[in-house]
């Protein structure tokens, strides 16, 4: 029975809506009003230019007084056209959120005024009078439709000049207002429909007036059902009383026979036809009115989908910026109070690898919580991943964080989780969002993984590297194009002979304006705003055009081994690119080592294992570099088949007086050596750690203790002069 009674409650409009939904069907019917508007003064300008040619000129080129003509046979029509350019103008100038122009604040204000003012020549119109043909009866209720359309038209005059008024100075929109205007002119059409369709009957023709406003109304203007039902149900019994109440009001000669002629017309077919046209157009009310419905609830998912952000609901970046944008531009109080927060967590990666993605977004809803209550009277968002975005006032900022600091450490009892934040004071109106929430992300990143800082401000001795940063994100292309990333070649020394068997390409930026940039100046950036692959892509040629010079012109050519990022699988088809590469400059496969690092296998497993079958099918070495670095080392070994161990030169950290250090690094030798890996440890800077590491069997040595990163034109001096020595092995 619920069920029942909630479907019926659905079908007639009573049940009840968000604001987004009522806002949808309102702002429908004031399109609506505004084709309406349009085809109503459309029409009266054809009815007057009609009226003029054929009533209006005659009678006054047979001596009628043109003013009387016009109040005679124009008023009705001027009195439309009023109310379609009132609703017309209205309509199209209406805006939910925003202050109308000054134009449109005048063009309203006139035609409102106008409205308003032709309800005066209501003395001068010429009312319907009693005579032969017309009884009383049938004049009083002409004029009484003639009157509820000249009242209506002073409302919606009023209600125009009211509602522009407001808009205009306080920019406020006034709603009942709005509803006042629609209803007004839903009820002028219906009281045309009955004024001329009434004088139609009555003159032997068919109601097609009436008829045609109904649809008009029911079809364009769409109420809840149950007040369309109340509307039409109205007007059709109003107007079908009206056609038989009234019979007995007639005087004129023929009574008997019209009011014979009517009732069987009325009473016959032409009702069950009348009755009919009522269900159907009533229905199609329903149908149009849950259509929009429909219509509103799949626009408010989408755009929720474009506001919020799916996982935690809070706002998404875009939709986070163009509000802080417009908040920013109307803040009146001290700018540089107002600051842009850029919170991160630590130790996330660790809980979302130990927890699972399911705990860890369920982490991300709690804390989107935590910062939803605790900012609650702030502007907030998830930017991506574990950072979340707030614009806030300084007032209590630092007790705020705390508070949320200790939410977030007290969420999980064995993993080490709490924020860090990057704050940016606002300095202009003018500000850019993105650009400041950049700012304090910078900010943000100078603190990570220091677990006891949970607060930093961005401050002018950031400025150089954010811009340094900045210049580095802009000038990528440029880079690239100009020839501005340059290889640097490390060698790699056979730890028995100490002699060169290959060398690691480093990428090194020769800029024009900063000079060379270092590794750690413009990687970490790239890799963060995903254009790494711009760059190794460049390093990847340049190396293989080295080779082929190198080759060509005789000198000692030894095997380059190629960082790639695990961006780069993502961002190209890296394989495709290196091997592509290594064709168009013909490059033997042995001469290229593939260097992928420990972390990077770690994500996406599926298709970096496909990544590096097809390295090994291709015939290229494929090297694991950092090892040790991170927790899973050991099912790194077991998922993929590594030619080369690179272990990480931390491993090489007071090798001297720790034991254990020693004992580690032989231990992972040894297990290389079981599994038919060839081992290298790089961060070789002392002849005591080469020693030892040839005395343990590791295979291959990298460090400043045989020479740095260098140009490819020192690599060869320093081959020429015998300083290294090119092994036999390699070539």
């Amino acid at each position: 029975m619920k069920k029942t009674l909630r479907f019926l409650a659905g079908v007639l409009g009573f049940e009840k809506l968000s604001k987004y939904e009522n806002e949808y069907l309102h702002d429908s019917n004031i399109r609506s009003c505004s084709y309406m508007g349009f085809i109503v003064v459309l029409l009266e300008v054809w009815m007057l230019i009609r009226q003029s040619y054929s009533k209006i000129l005659p009678k006054y080129q047979a001596g009628g007084d043109l003013y009387e003509l016009f109040i005679k046979y124009t008023s009705k029509y001027w009195l439309f056209l009023l109310i379609g350019l009132g609703l017309m103008l209205f309509c199209l100038f209406y805006e939910r959120s925003k202050k109308i122009s000054k134009g449109r604040f005048i063009s309203l204000l006139i035609i409102g005024i106008a409205c308003v003012l032709y309800t005066g020549v209501l003395k001068l119109e010429t009312f319907t009078q009693t005579s032969e043909g017309i009884t009383p009866v049938m004049a009083g209720i002409m004029n009484t439709m003639l009157v509820t359309i000249y009242v209506f038209l002073f409302v919606i005059g009023v209600s125009i000049v009211i509602y522009t008024l407001f808009k205009y100075y306080k920019n406020k929109n006034l709603v009942i207002l709005e509803h006042v205007v629609i209803i007004s002119f839903t009820l002028v059409c219906l009281a045309f429909g009955i004024f001329v369709s009434y004088s139609d009957f009555w003159g032997g023709k068919e109601i097609i007036c009436f008829l045609t406003m109904v649809i008009y109304v029911g079809c364009l203007l769409i109420y809840r059902p149950y007040i369309t039902i109340l509307i039409l149900g109205a007007s059709f019994l109003g107007f079908y009383h009206i056609l038989l109440t009234y019979q007995g009001g007639l005087s004129f000669a023929n009574q008997e026979v019209i009011i014979s002629n009517i009732a069987r017309q009325i009473t016959s077919g032409d009702t069950v036809n009348y009755i009919t046209f009522f269900i159907s157009l009533t229905t199609i009310c329903f149908a149009i009115y849950h259509g929009r419905l429909n219509e509103a609830r799949k626009s408010k998912a989408l755009e929720k989908s474009a506001k919020e952000d799916q996982l935690t609901g809070l706002y998404n970046y875009n939709y986070f910026t163009e509000l802080a944008k417009e908040q920013i531009e109307n803040i009146t109080d001290n700018i540089s109070d107002h600051v842009f927060l850029f919170i991160d967590v630590h130790n996330f990666k660790a809980f979302n690898d130990q927890r699972g993605f399911e705990a860890g977004d369920k982490f991300l809803k709690t804390l989107a919580g935590y910062i939803s209550e605790i900012f609650h009277d702030s502007l907030y968002g998830r930017q991506a991943d574990d950072h979340f975005v707030v614009l806030t006032k300084t007032d209590g900022l630092i007790e705020k964080l705390n508070q949320l600091n200790d939410l977030v450490h007290k969420y999980d009892e064995e993993i080490l989780l709490c924020i860090n934040c990057g704050a940016y004071h606002l300095n202009s109106n003018n500000e850019d969002p993105r650009m400041a929430i950049d700012r304090a992300r910078y900010a943000a990143y100078l603190i990570k993984n220091r677990f006891e800082t949970v607060y930093i401000e961005y401050d002018k001795t950031m400025s150089e590297a954010y811009h340094k940063r900045l210049y580095v994100i802009n000038n990528i292309d440029n880079a690239v194009k100009n020839g501005w990333i340059v290889p640097f070649y490390q060698p790699v020394v056979w730890s028995d002979t100490q002699e060169v068997c290959s060398c690691e390409v480093l990428a090194r930026w020769m800029d024009p304006v900063y000079g060379q940039l270092f590794p750690n100046e413009f990687i970490p950036v790239l890799e963060e705003y995903r254009l790494i692959h711009k760059l190794d892509k460049a390093i990847f040629e340049a190396a293989c055009k080295d080779l082929r010079e190198g080759m060509d012109s005789g000198k000692p050519v030894v095997p380059v081994s190629l960082n790639f990022s695990r961006l780069d699988f993502e961002l190209m088809d890296a394989v495709e690119v290196l091997d592509s590469l290594a064709t168009k400059y013909q490059i033997p496969k042995d001469l290229i080592h593939v260097e992928v690092t420990e972390s990077a296998l770690t994500d996406n497993f599926g298709a970096l294992v496909e990544a590096m079958d097809r390295i090994k099918e291709l015939g290229y070495s494929l090297w694991l570099d950092d090892f040790g670095s991170g927790y899973s080392s050991l099912n790194v070994l077991k998922d993929y088949q590594f030619d080369v161990i690179k272990i990480d030169m931390r491993f090489l950290s007071n090798l001297e007086s720790s034991e254990k250090s020693r004992t580690l690094i032989d231990c992972i030798i040894q297990m290389a050596n079981r599994i038919n890996m060839l081992t290298l440890t790089e961060g070789v800077e002392t002849p005591v750690q080469a020693n030892f590491l040839k005395k343990v069997g590791c295979d291959r040595l990298q460090g400043y203790l045989f020479s740095k990163p260098v140009a490819k034109d020192v690599l060869y001096d320093r081959i020429e002069k015998g300083e290294l020595v090119v092994s036999d092995k390699c070539l």
